[in-house]
């Protein structure tokens, strides 16, 4: 958590730096980079997810030979990507230009396109060790060189900014920076497992690599639909609006995103408990539990959802200016998709641990067409406000009715409708917290920016959060039970820090 932290403060700053020396449209043109090498990155289409997957049991029941086996066949597949994305990325160079809507020429734009394409590559390259470690739920053991990585980066990226600020230094140290980590990791990662280094392995059984495949086909509209989803917005927004609003749109999405990494240690700490639990416990008793699990990702995202809804417009003001700021609806429908978004984590989990992935493969790519198509027909009408409005509507008409009902039938065995119950009472109660909570700031502080009206609100919106929530849940078997799990998640992340 603390790592988090430390990374976030260095974020902020830097983002401010950058704005200042090399405007909103470089800052655009980034995000734009991102989302566009994302699309070429579909090609991996889930086979590291599906092969991470058949990792588990090897690891933990110490079969070596197979661990070693899969591992190849993850490098071997990796590097084929990361071949074939590189053709893929000379190949789609030409139709960049149709992706940025009114913005003035940007010098270098190859130089710059394909250094972003290079720090893909090296991932790539690098991804079965990590992939080792994330397996074996030691990821603990890199979080020393992760911050040194990050504190690095940063640190040079500044020096940069402040003494010679162009926009190709600043990505290549990005570039040299991510390469000498993974390299970094490599060794370390070897060194953990040394059986890995052997050169021979012996080929992946035949069950195995038809699970992987059968997952693969699952999983393509699954990683096709979340794209669609996830990062398109910066391309739609290039395209159809402009280049320097996508930078705009940047700054909150990084504060959305630094909040998210935030809390999502709380969210995944219990995966592995739910997985053991799936495997050994009755449906009864994995519905009790997931009933708690799903209130404490009430309490998490709302509050979350509630303190962004307040405090978004009034911290970019300060931190870069109130020119910086969109109109309030538009904050309210980022925090509605980030709400709609996270409140679904819990459902995701049992889905995950459970190995459901066929029964909703087409799923994903349905919200995913939802999402670009209600974007592209609202943003002539409504511009920023009808592309953001598209990701809500995805979200709410395909998997966050989706994956409850399939987690209900498969793990509960019964119909899901104290699910949609419960979700549209907490949905209302959001709601209602961000309206009292903004009427309650706009009575004491007005317009004020200053950094003790961010701090004061940032503490009055949470006690009022959290004192409603105590005042109508804290005799409820689901309150009691959170706190056990919350201090329990605590507890086992501190002693790993």
């Amino acid at each position: 958590m603390g790592i988090i932290i430390v990374i976030s403060i260095l974020g902020f700053f830097t983002r401010k730096l950058f704005l200042d020396s090399l405007g909103e449209e470089y800052l655009g043109l980034n995000g734009l980079l991102l989302s566009v090498i994302g699309m070429l990155s579909l090609v991996e289409s889930g086979i590291g997810v599906s092969i991470v997957y058949n990792l588990y049991k090897p690891l933990a029941d110490g079969n070596t030979s197979l661990v070693v086996s899969l591992i190849h066949l993850y490098r071997k597949v990796y590097h084929y990507i990361a071949l074939f994305i590189l053709v893929v990325s000379v190949a789609f160079y030409p139709f960049l230009k149709y992706f940025i809507h009114g913005a003035s020429e940007i010098p270098n734009l190859p130089i710059v396109y394909f250094i972003f394409v290079g720090s893909t590559l090296i991932g790539y390259l690098m991804a079965d060790k990590l992939s080792l470690i994330n397996s074996d739920q030691k990821q603990y053991k890199l979080a020393g060189y992760n911050l040194s990585y990050q504190i690095l980066m940063y640190a040079v990226k500044i020096l940069i900014l402040k003494l010679w600020p162009n926009y190709i230094l600043f990505i290549g140290v990005e570039l040299l920076c991510n390469g000498l980590y993974n390299l970094i990791i490599r060794a370390k990662v070897r060194k953990l497992y040394p059986y890995i280094k052997t050169k021979h392995a012996e080929p992946v059984p035949k069950e195995i690599r038809q699970n992987i495949l059968r997952n693969v086909k699952a999983l393509f509209l699954t990683t096709l639909g979340g794209y669609m989803v996830h990062s398109t917005d910066s391309i739609l927004i290039s395209s159809f609006i402009g280049l320097s609003i996508v930078g705009l749109y940047s700054n909150y999405t990084l504060i959305i995103n630094q909040v998210k990494s935030l809390a999502t240690p709380l969210m995944s700490g219990v995966k592995d408990s739910v997985g053991n639990l799936v495997s050994s416990e009755s449906s009864e008793k994995q519905y009790e539990v997931f009933k708690m699990l799903f209130f404490i990702n009430f309490l998490v995202i709302s509050i979350i959802s509630v303190l962004l809804y307040c405090l978004l417009n009034t911290f970019i003001s300060w931190w870069l200016g109130p020119k910086y700021i969109f109109e309030t609806w538009i904050v309210a429908i980022m925090c509605m998709n980030l709400y709609v978004d996270m409140i679904r984590s819990s459902a995701l989990t049992f889905k995950m641990v459970s190995g459901i992935f066929v029964q909703d493969k087409y799923v994903g790519f349905i919200t995913g067409l939802v999402n670009l198509t209600v974007s592209i027909l609202l943003v002539k009408y409504i511009g920023l406000a009808g592309i953001l409005l598209g990701t809500s509507i995805a979200y709410l008409t395909t998997n966050s009715w989706n994956w409850p009902r399939l987690i209900y039938k498969y793990n509960f065995k019964k119909p899901a409708t104290d699910y949609y119950i419960r979700y549209a009472k907490y949905g209302v109660l959001t709601i209602a917290m961000c309206a009292l909570c903004s009427f309650i700031n706009n009575y004491l502080f007005g317009s004020s920016f200053a950094l003790p009206v961010i701090v004061m609100k940032f503490c009055i919106d949470s006690l009022v959060v959290i004192a409603c929530y105590w005042l109508l849940f804290h005799r409820t078997a689901e309150y009691k039970y959170s706190l056990t799990i919350i201090k329990n998640v605590y507890l086992n992340r501190k002693a790993h820090d």
